[in-house]
C-alpha cells in the first residue's frame, strides 16, 4: 500500500540517465549517447559509484507511461523511495531504503496497466533462483494493491561501474579480460542447466563493483522489459548459444575495445561506422571478424584462440568450437589457473585512466569509414591493426597501402569483383571502393632526367678506400706489437650492478608484478636464493598468456657489455639477452618487449648459462628475458634465476 509523504508542495526533480538500452533484438545498434552519471551525493553514506544496473535507454518501442511516484513514498510497507536514478522505456529505477532490514535497495517500478508488468514480475520471481553472488540478486517482486500503485521489482544495491564505461579507458589486461569472461561463463552455466538464459549479456549489463568483483545485471528481467518476438521462437540450444556468443563478444571487446558487429550492421543510416556500446566495429575479412591479435598487438595467444573458438563458425587451425558456457569456463580456467583479477580491477576502479579518445573520436570514425571499402576477394587479406591507446601497430603493405589505407585502419570484408588488369603502361581501372590509380601508385615513376656524371663520385670513393686501408694497417700494426691498452685490461671483468627490476609489461599482457619482492635474490651473491617467475599452466611458453618475462639490470651508466652469466634453477629455459632499441635512453623501457633488441639467446639453457653477443654492445640497461620455462610439476612451469653477473 502506498504511503504518501509530505512533500511540502515540491516534488523531487527526476534524474534521468541518458544513454541507450540494448534493442529488442540480440544486437544493440545505436551509439550510447551521454553516459550515466553517478548519483548526486546524499547524506554522507552515498557510494561514489553508479549503482550496479543497466543504465542505457531502450531502442524505440511502443510508449509506456511511467508511474507517478515521488521521493518519500513507501511501497509494500517497507520500501521508501529516496532518489531516482533512471527512466528507461516507461520503467523508473530508484534507490530506495528497506525499512525492515535497514539497507539500500534498487527498485524498478512499472505502471500496473503496463502490458509488460505481468511478464516482468514473473521473470523476476524466476530470476530469484540465481543466488550466485555474481548476479545482481532479485530480493522481491510486488504487485501494486491499488490501481494507481506501481508494480515493483526489488534488487540488491551494489555500487560499481558498467564494463562499457570501464572500456572507455582502454582495453583490459589479459588477466582481467579472461577473469571477467570466465566469471560470466561460470555463473551462466548453472543457469543454462536449468533452462534459464540471460539473452542480454553485453558491456552495459556486466558491472565491476568497487571491490573488483563481477556482477551480472538484469538476468531474465532485461529481456522481459524489452522483449523480442524472434527470441520467443528460439530453441533451448539457440538461446544458450546466444548467451555464449555474447560472452565471447565481451571477451573480444575487453581485449581490443572493438565490438564484433555483424557485417550487415557495420554502418549506420548516415553511412558512418556504427558505434556499439561506445566502440567502433571490429575489423573483418572474408573469414569474419579478425582475431584480437590481428587487431591489437600484445594480446595473449591463448585468449586470441578462445575468442576465435567462440565467435567463428569455423575456427582457425581446425580448433574445436566452444558452444556452451561450460566449455568456455573450462577453457578460460585452464589459462587462468588460480589467478584472480579482482585486485587488479579494484585498482583500476580506484585509479581510473582518462580516455585518450575523449570528446567525439571523429578521426577514429573517419579511419574506420575509410577502411570499409570494397576489396578484391583474390587479394591477400590485409593484416592491419586498429590500435587502442598506447598499442603498437603493424605495417600495411600491398594495394591497401597504395590506396592510402594506413596501418591503423581495418580491412573490411565487402568483397567485390576482381579488377581487370590493365595493359602495361596503362592506368588501372578503379574498382568499386578503391580510388582511381590506386594500383598504379605502387609503380615507381620513371625519371625523365639524364644520367648524372659519376666520375666525381668514383674518385671520392677511391680516396676514402685508400684512407680506410691505411687506418687498418696502423691498427693492425699496434695489435701486432702488443699494444692492448686499457680496454684489453678491462675486458672480461665483472661490472657493478646498480639495480634490478622485474619485467612484465602490460603491453605484452602482463600486470607489471612478476614477483618483484624476490628480485633482490637474483643479485645478492647467494646462489641458494633465487627470483622466481609466477607459475604458468599447460604450456612452457608462459601458458600462452604473454611472450615472456624477465629481469632488467641497471648498470648505473653506459658500459660495454661483453657477456652475461646466469645461474638458474631448473632446465631447460629459453633465455635471451636484450638491450634497449633506443640505446640513448636514460630510462629502461617498460611498456613492451618490442622496445628491446635481442643481442644473444640460448634456446635450451641449463642451470649455468652464458649469453655472449656477437659483438660487444654498450648500454646502461640489459634485459634477461625468459620465453620458455622449465617444468616444475605436472602441468606447471616456472623459471628461477639465482644469480646474474654482467661482464665487460
Amino acid at each position: 500500500m502506498r504511503e504518501p509523504a509530505d512533500h511540502g508542495g515540491d516534488d523531487l526533480e527526476s534524474t534521468q540517465l541518458q544513454g541507450r538500452m540494448p534493442p529488442a533484438g540480440p544486437e544493440p545498434l545505436e551509439d550510447p549517447g551521454q553516459q550515466p552519471a553517478s548519483a548526486p551525493a546524499g547524506d554522507g553514506d552515498e557510494p561514489s559509484l553508479t549503482p550496479a544496473m543497466a543504465t542505457s535507454d531502450p531502442a524505440p518501442q511502443a510508449a509506456h507511461q511511467p508511474p507517478r511516484v515521488a521521493a518519500g513514498d513507501v511501497y509494500a510497507g517497507r520500501y521508501r523511495l529516496e532518489q531516482q536514478l533512471a527512466q528507461r522505456g516507461g520503467t523508473l529505477t530508484w534507490r530506495a531504503f528497506d525499512q525492515k532490514l535497514s539497507r539500500s535497495v534498487l527498485v524498478h517500478l512499472l505502471s500496473q496497466d503496463d502490458p509488460r508488468s505481468a511478464e516482468v514480475l514473473d521473470s523476476a520471481r524466476k530470476a530469484a533462483f540465481a543466488t550466485d553472488s555474481r548476479f545482481l540478486r532479485v530480493l522481491d517482486a510486488v504487485v501494486g494493491e491499488q490501481p494507481e500503485e506501481p508494480s515493483l521489482v526489488v534488487c540488491e544495491f551494489a555500487p560499481g561501474e558498467s564494463l562499457e564505461r570501464l572500456l572507455r579507458q582502454g582495453p583490459l589486461s589479459a588477466l582481467e579480460a579472461a577473469w571477467v569472461a570466465r566469471e560470466l561463463a561460470d555463473a551462466m552455466q548453472t543457469m543454462h542447466s536449468e533452462g534459464l538464459f540471460h539473452q542480454r549479456i553485453n558491456p552495459d549489463t556486466v558491472i565491476i563493483t568497487a571491490t573488483g568483483n563481477v556482477k551480472i545485471v538484469g538476468f531474465l528481467i532485461e529481456a522481459a522489459m524489452y522483449p523480442d518476438q524472434h527470441e520467443q521462437a528460439l530453441a533451448w540450444s539457440e538461446r544458450e548459444q546466444a548467451d555464449v556468443t555474447a560472452i565471447g563478444k565481451v571477451l573480444y571487446a575487453s581485449l581490443v575495445t572493438r565490438w564484433p558487429t555483424p557485417r550487415d550492421q557495420l554502418l549506420d543510416g548516415n553511412g558512418e561506422p556504427r558505434r556499439t556500446w561506445g566502440m567502433l566495429p571490429a575489423p573483418m575479412d572474408a573469414h569474419g571478424w579478425l582475431t584480437p591479435r590481428q587487431v591489437r598487438s600484445g594480446v595473449s595467444p591463448a585468449l586470441d584462440e578462445i575468442c576465435d573458438q567462440v565467435l567463428s563458425e569455423a575456427p582457425h587451425r581446425n580448433a574445436m568450437p566452444l558452444r556452451t558456457a561450460s566449455q568456455v569456463a573450462k577453457a578460460l580456467s585452464k589459462v587462468l589457473g588460480t589467478a584472480d583479477a579482482a585486485a587488479d580491477l579494484e585498482r583500476r576502479m580506484r585509479y581510473p585512466v582518462v580516455p585518450q579518445d575523449e570528446g567525439g573520436g571523429r578521426a577514429a570514425l573517419l579511419e574506420t569509414t575509410a577502411s570499409m571499402r570494397a576489396v578484391d576477394p583474390d587479394e591477400t587479406t590485409v593484416q592491419s591493426t586498429v590500435p587502442s591507446p598506447g598499442a603498437a601497430t603493424f605495417d600495411v603493405g600491398g594495394d591497401a597501402a597504395a590506396a592510402g589505407i594506413g596501418a591503423g585502419q581495418a580491412a573490411a570484408a565487402m568483397p567485390s569483383s576482381p579488377a581487370t588488369p590493365s595493359a602495361p603502361g596503362e592506368a588501372d581501372p578503379a574498382p568499386s571502393g578503391r580510388p582511381a590509380g590506386a594500383r598504379s601508385a605502387t609503380r615507381a615513376p620513371r625519371s625523365s632526367r639524364p644520367p648524372r656524371r659519376r666520375w666525381l663520385s668514383v674518385l671520392v670513393a677511391l680516396v676514402a678506400l685508400a684512407l680506410l686501408v691505411g687506418l687498418l694497417r696502423v691498427l693492425l700494426g699496434k695489435t701486432t706489437m702488443g699494444g692492448g691498452g686499457d680496454d684489453d685490461e678491462q675486458a672480461g671483468k665483472p661490472l657493478q650492478i646498480s639495480a634490478v627490476a622485474d619485467f612484465d609489461p602490460t603491453g605484452d599482457g602482463g600486470n607489471a608484478e612478476e614477483n618483484p619482492a624476490q628480485v633482490k635474490n637474483a643479485w645478492d651473491g647467494d646462489p641458494a636464493t633465487a627470483w622466481k617467475t609466477l607459475t604458468y599452466l599447460n604450456d612452457p611458453k608462459l601458458g600462452k598468456l604473454k611472450p615472456g618475462v624477465g629481469l632488467v639490470v641497471d648498470l648505473g651508466e653506459r658500459r660495454q657489455v661483453g657477456r652475461v652469466k646466469l645461474t638458474m634453477q631448473g632446465a631447460p629455459t629459453a633465455v635471451e639477452l636484450r638491450v634497449p632499441t633506443d640505446n640513448t635512453t636514460d630510462k629502461a623501457p617498460a611498456t613492451s618487449s618490442k622496445q628491446w633488441t635481442t643481442v644473444a639467446s640460448e634456446a635450451k639453457a641449463g642451470t649455468n648459462a652464458e649469453l655472449v653477443p656477437e659483438q660487444a654492445v654498450e648500454s646502461r640497461y640489459v634485459l634477461v628475458y625468459l620465453t620458455s620455462l622449465p617444468k616444475v610439476s605436472g602441468n606447471k612451469y616456472q623459471a628461477s634465476i639465482a644469480e646474474i653477473e654482467v661482464l665487460s
